[in-house]
């Protein structure tokens, strides 16, 4: 071996890590590029509609009754924001790349939160891993690129405020969850981890620092009064979306979804079903509650990222009129998780979270799933009850070993 291969050698040895970094953020950025031609439904029909609507004649524009537009007041100030910035840049273009600038500071907000949770010896390894699988999960891929959602927008703001909450500041991670709400209202799915908290987090705080969650978002309608609309706007727009929508399940691998050919029933026997999913989401959730509670189990660290994937993830799976991409939170916290955890069982929920997700998005997408969306359902349920075991099988904690 010659002198200077010997050094090249050398070097890549002692800077492996750091090549590794760049070829996975390289593969990325590469992948998404290849995604971004693909024109999904939502993103051809609805979303490109109400950007060039809020380019040719401003936010007002975008809410003709014709347009029908359901989205969040933050979207009209991002987008009508984007188009001023960005004359030129067509319009799938901008609706993309918006997307995909909030995915990347969604990477940099989960690797806080890797380096807040991971001991010390295993966090240069560790942040690596956590980052590359989500940079290049194919959820995340298939969600910003392919399908070209605004489901990223959310999710950044939610794991900024379980960060925070991992850093004792739940006051303002009370604050990001309202933002993360005034951008979409799935973003409710991890208040039972702030509530859970109040009473087991490391730190005590007043009850009264809830009511920032509301008021992030009675605060986003605000400016829309400058336009004529009402300032209650995003409590409107989320009071229409609850009632948009008639059917049980819309394409989400859940409880439903497990029915199958129970579900061709008449109207009021669907009703039943579903009031029976929201009483078996508020048990489940009121088990967990009581559970930490009683054994005196402090809401901290891996077992914060575990409560709130387990939080998100069985609303999404009981709850009824759910879609395929309402998880993308618990899916990202779940990842999180497994690379904290790194056990065989653990990486085995990853990837059965992954393929049901991502075979209800090739229905949607592509028109061909992977396999029956019934059998995602069973497949999210065996991750669930996984998750639930874990959740309660540390025994009681002692008055004497709290104290110490």
């Amino acid at each position: 071996m010659s002198k200077w291969e010997e050094k090249l050698r050398d070097w890549i040895m002692r800077h492996v890590l750091w090549l590794a970094w760049a070829a996975a953020l390289a593969l990325g950025v590469f992948l998404r590029w290849s995604y971004l031609p693909n024109l999904a439904a939502d993103l051809e029909f609805m979303n490109a509609g109400w950007y060039n609507a809020i380019r040719e004649g401003g936010m007002k524009a975008a809410l003709a009754p014709e347009l029908q537009y359901t989205y969040s007041p933050l979207h009209l100030y991002l987008w009508r924001l984007e188009s001023l910035l960005l004359p030129g840049v067509s319009t799938y273009t901008a609706l993309k790349g918006c997307s995909l600038l909030f995915e990347a500071l969604n990477l940099i907000v989960a690797y806080a939160l890797l380096r807040t949770v991971l001991p010390k010896e295993k966090r240069e390894w560790g942040c690596f891993l956590g980052c590359a699988l989500v940079w290049l999960s194919p959820v995340m891929l298939w969600n910003v690129a392919g399908w070209g959602q605004t489901d990223i927008f959310y999710p950044l703001f939610a794991l900024l405020a379980v960060l925070l909450l991992l850093k004792d500041q739940p006051q303002w991670g009370l604050v990001c969850l309202g933002v993360s709400l005034a951008w979409k209202l799935q973003a409710v799915f991890l208040l039972p981890l702030f509530l859970i908290a109040y009473f087991a987090g490391r730190k005590r705080f007043s009850l009264f620092w809830f009511l920032a969650v509301p008021g992030v978002l009675l605060l986003s309608s605000l400016p829309m009064a400058l336009i004529g609309e009402s300032p209650l706007f995003a409590v409107q727009i989320y009071l229409g979306q609850t009632g948009m929508y008639s059917k049980i399940t819309y394409n989400c691998p859940n409880l439903y979804a497990i029915l199958g050919e129970a579900l061709q029933q008449k109207q009021a026997t669907l009703g039943l079903f579903s009031r029976t999913g929201l009483c078996l989401c508020i048990a489940a959730l009121g088990v967990a509650a009581v559970w930490i509670l009683r054994s005196r189990r402090e809401v901290s660290g891996q077992d914060a990222v575990l409560l709130g994937a387990w939080c998100v993830l069985c609303c999404v799976f009981f709850l009824p009129r759910m879609h395929e991409r309402y998880a993308i939170v618990g899916e990202l916290l779940l990842l999180i998780w497994a690379v904290c955890r790194n056990r065989p069982e653990n990486w085995c929920c990853v990837v059965l979270n992954a393929l049901a997700t991502l075979s209800a998005y090739s229905e949607y997408m592509f028109r061909r799933p992977f396999f029956p969306l019934q059998l995602g359902g069973v497949m999210n349920l065996a991750v669930l009850l996984y998750l639930s075991f874990v959740l309660f099988q540390r025994p009681m904690t002692s008055e004497k070993e709290l104290a110490l």
